[in-house]
């Protein structure tokens, strides 16, 4: 009766954990961090980080300032656990890396860093955004519509760009990165929140941003 008892316990964790990864499975974008102590509630950032969990691991990738965009991360196994663990020991060229698992649904992810104020906000991505479309930027110059602002942005290099609405004579560029991210095409700009490239059609390129709801970009080559 004992062994029974000890057998299906371990099956109802066994299939607690398969649950858990079904939840995790596929590709995560940054959206924002955010404090939750009531005395700074507007204190916002955003997160240019992508992480993917399959074969319980994640493997994560961001921009220059958020880890690094040269190489892929491996976690360590999350079998059985709700902690995102990438490495033991904090060095100057190996900064730690841990999260836990606050809450997970169908689009959105929350972990926190033990001992840290702030929430960590990712969406889900669809297996559908994936692009494998050639499209250029560097040199170019485009017309930037939402249903919010419109702008004029130029990349200058492959590492810097331009704003037409910037008027801070101070900073006249802007830093700009790109990678691929398990299929995923994404742009990373200064201070804002990750892009994913989705679609292009003729001269017209088509982003979207997960900032709490998807929004929709256009960036239209300017001759």
């Amino acid at each position: 009766m004992r062994k029974t008892a000890i057998i299906s316990l371990i099956l109802v964790i066994f299939l607690s954990a398969c649950q858990t990864d079904k939840d995790l499975k596929g590709t995560w974008i940054g959206d924002y961090s955010s404090s939750f102590n009531s005395d700074n509630p507007s204190m916002i950032f955003a997160i240019q980080n992508l992480m993917t969990f399959e074969n319980n691991k994640v493997y994560a990738q961001g921009s220059d300032r958020d880890f690094g965009t040269d190489q892929i991360r491996e976690s360590k196994r999350m079998f059985l656990s709700d902690n995102i663990v990438f490495n033991d020991e904090y060095s100057e060229e190996n900064p730690l890396e841990y999260y836990e698992i606050v809450k997970v649904n169908a689009d959105s992810l929350v972990v926190k860093i033990p001992n840290n104020e702030f929430l960590h906000i990712y969406r889900k991505l669809s297996e559908k955004l994936k692009n494998n479309q050639k499209v250029e930027l560097t040199r170019k110059t485009f017309y930037w519509k939402n249903e919010i602002f419109q702008d004029t942005i130029y990349f200058v290099t492959d590492s810097t760009f331009k704003r037409k609405t910037n008027k801070d004579t101070r900073f006249k560029t802007s830093r700009w990165e790109r990678i691929n991210h398990k299929g995923f095409d994404i742009l990373f700009l200064d201070g804002d929140v990750p892009y994913l490239i989705e679609n292009k059609k003729e001269k017209t390129i088509e982003l979207r941003t997960f900032h709490k709801t998807e929004l929709k970009h256009t960036m239209t080559e300017l001759e």
